[in-house]
């Protein structure tokens, strides 16, 4: 017992000690005069002119880089209001941050003016280009055709859900807030400087409204995200019913903060929903437990009446005399599911975000997955689910199948993140505790292993 609460507590204290973010990778090409850019979440090419040249996104469920932008003269290009050509920079330089949480380029023109764009390394997707003594048009990006965006005073949004150049499936978003309104011209959206020093805001990444809100809640005391979340609607994004899922994120997003890691906040969030729904889980246990106990009379039922009306009738009888309910049993037993479900979701709603976890225990990147990354977590779950498969049955014939279904259905799992398999390893432990603590209530008793394979009772020692 102390030898394991003081490998617990060397684990809590190497998981509090021990931080790091994924580092930036820059790189520049004098042969192309191109700038690299790759974080855990995208990567992205620059040339020397300040234009972005195309943004990746990376998929964590396909492990590969998305597309989601290649450069068509709309970089935030600053164009001369006289005569709508751009205006180009004359050199730049590139400034990364000792804690390697941001980089900036800054591009100098001969004016004395700069553009700046600053790339967080965070999980938020999101990045600023502020401007600095320039003065003309900015031309805004776009991800998708006119179909896909939306605009309403200074808040800009394009969607796009299917790729250009490769027909797949997609889920992207950029939103962007300038200080003053957006004009629309020459099928071209342009922000207007005069000479001060202005900062568009942006967000390029999956259509996610918790991350949406990260990037733009502060902004003109919520106005802003408002405005981004009622464009998205119009674009048939973010519907009544997925508000109800969005409670369940940001319940988890919250805990994260609280937390600083997403490990204790998947842990937190299992326990905490879980604890809510223990009365659900006891009358679901304690009807199944029933149930079991009243299996042997319905046997004697079935067996001493062959018409089915009459069986009918002595079954419903019977269950009247325990004041017993199966319509109700079932219902109970039905409504933990859909919940599982949403935690689930909401659990894999993050799955990308992982990758930028402090280390949590034992590892070191949530967001792998694998049999080498959740071998560990894969014996927790694969004992767990033994011990509850034994516990829950009366009999080994019965016993067999959630036996083989405890060890086949973990492998299935395996290619999942660390994150998602630490909540389904937890919720089987949890689940196993239940059944036992039940079993006691209830003094219901399980079948040992050695019952399991048909062996007699154990030899007793003389």
């Amino acid at each position: 017992m102390k030898k394991g609460l003081f490998f617990l507590m060397l684990l809590l204290f190497l998981n509090v000690m021990t931080f790091a973010i994924p580092e930036i990778i820059v790189s520049e090409s004098s042969l192309n005069k191109e700038i690299n850019i790759e974080m855990k979440l995208y990567r992205l090419k620059l040339d020397q002119s300040g234009h972005i040249l195309n943004f990746e996104l990376y998929d964590s469920r396909a492990k590969k880089y998305e597309l989601v932008y290649e450069y068509t003269g709309d970089s935030y290009d600053i164009l001369d209001t006289q005569n709508m050509t751009e205006i180009l920079p004359s050199t730049y330089n590139i400034r990364l941050a000792e804690d390697q949480s941001f980089i900036e380029l800054n591009y100098f023109f001969p004016n004395g003016g700069q553009k700046i764009y600053k790339f967080y390394n965070d999980p938020y997707y999101h990045f600023d280009v502020q401007f600095k003594n320039l003065n003309g048009y900015v031309v805004l990006p776009s991800i998708s055709f006119s179909s896909g965006i939306r605009l309403s005073g200074n808040v800009f949004v394009s969607y796009i859900d299917k790729s250009v150049s490769t027909g797949e499936a997609l889920d992207y978003t950029l939103a962007i807030y300038t200080p003053k309104e957006i004009e629309f011209s020459q099928n071209q959206y342009l922000f207007p400087l005069n000479y001060s020093d202005q900062k568009i805001i942006s967000y390029l990444g999956p259509t996610k409204k918790i991350f949406i809100k990260e990037t733009f809640d502060g902004i003109e005391e919520g106005n802003t995200y408002s405005t981004i979340i009622d464009l998205m609607q119009d674009l048939g994004k973010f519907g009544p019913i997925s508000n109800i899922f969005y409670w369940f994120v940001t319940f988890f997003w919250w805990l994260f903060k609280v937390t600083g890691n997403f490990g204790w906040a998947i842990i937190l969030f299992t326990l905490i929903v879980n604890a809510i729904l223990f009365p659900v889980y006891g009358k679901q246990k304690k009807s199944m437990i029933e149930m079991k106990q009243l299996q042997p009379e319905l046997d004697k039922i079935k067996k001493k009446y062959k018409n089915p009306q009459k069986q009918q009738e002595e079954t419903m009888k019977l269950y009247k005399e325990k004041g017993m309910n199966p319509a109700g049993g079932c219902l109970t037993s039905l409504i933990p599911l859909p919940i599982m479900i949403i935690l689930w979701q909401v659990i894999y709603y993050f799955e990308g975000s992982y990758a930028y976890n402090r280390r949590f225990l034992l590892w070191t990147d949530l967001s792998q997955g694998g049999f080498q990354a959740n071998f560990f977590l894969l014996l927790i779950a694969i004992i767990a689910s033994l011990i509850n498969a034994l516990l829950m049955s009366q009999d080994a014939r019965s016993a067999w199948t959630s036996v083989i279904m405890s060890v086949v259905f973990p492998f299935i799992l395996i290619g999942l993140p660390v994150g998602v398999f630490v909540y389904y390893s937890l919720n089987m432990v949890i689940q196993t505790l239940l059944t036992f603590v039940y079993n006691r209530i209830y003094n219901v008793k399980g079948i040992t292993i050695r019952q399991l394979v048909g062996l007699g009772p154990k030899p007793v020692r003389r």
